[in-house]
């Protein structure tokens, strides 16, 4: 897990989802649940707090580019930003414009 925390910021998120997506493929539930437990880890101690923290402590131009990552994979895979909805809600308040209205325009890829 360890090399995951190399990963530009959105992967583990990509990653994740796009694992989930194929879990039903695995007949064996067993296999289904370890994995599910691997992923769900992967997402409490990976990827929502190197995000978080990326929010709270980057510069604003740190914040736009992950913001720029994450508006492009909200077009084409919406379910995997689905699990920092809360985070780029608390974007859409901040006082620069431009980071707010990429959240916000993140959060609208979602609702559609």
């Amino acid at each position: 897990m360890e090399k995951i925390n190399e990963w530009p910021i959105e992967f583990p998120l990509k990653f994740v989802e796009d694992i989930r997506s194929k879990l039903k493929s695995y007949r064996d539930v067993k296999v289904q649940d370890e994995i599910s437990k691997y992923l769900d880890e992967i997402m409490t101690t990976i990827a929502i707090p190197n995000i978080k923290e990326a929010f709270e402590s980057g510069t604003r131009e740190n914040i736009s580019s992950i913001l720029v990552s994450f508006e492009e994979l909200s077009e084409t895979n919406a379910d995997a930003v689905k699990p920092i909805i809360s985070l780029l809600e608390n974007l859409t308040k901040n006082e620069n414009k431009n980071v707010a209205g990429s959240a916000q325009r993140i959060l609208n890829n979602l609702e559609s």
